[in-house]
């Protein structure tokens, strides 16, 4: 089970990494998509925040697999935040306004 919890946290991190990556590379110069974007991420960053959870809890997890966790956690939560800041910069609501997906 610790081996699985170890697998799981690993994911977790590697997963943020690419939706960093891909949030930061897809919409750099052309953020009319990055809205769609966001809500396809965020159940990825969500699930594999939460599912280490259900391998760590049951067993006597060191700390560092705890702690290797809240920074995958954290970094989860940090690549959502600078998503949804780069979503309301000026120049992508007169993208999404141009396209019509926003009101105001």
């Amino acid at each position: 089970m610790e081996t699985l919890a170890w697998t799981l946290v690993a994911a977790q991190i590697l997963t943020t990494a690419a939706c960093a990556a891909h949030l930061t590379r897809r919409h750099r110069h052309d953020p009319t998509g990055l809205p769609r974007t966001i809500h396809r991420t965020a159940p990825v960053l969500l699930l594999t925040g939460a599912l280490p959870l259900a391998a760590i809890l049951p067993i006597d997890a060191p700390a560092l697999l705890w702690g290797l966790w809240g920074v995958g956690s954290t970094a989860a939560a940090l690549v959502y935040a600078a998503a949804d800041t780069n979503r309301d910069l000026p120049r992508a609501q007169t993208a999404a306004r141009s396209r019509g997906t926003t009101s105001a």
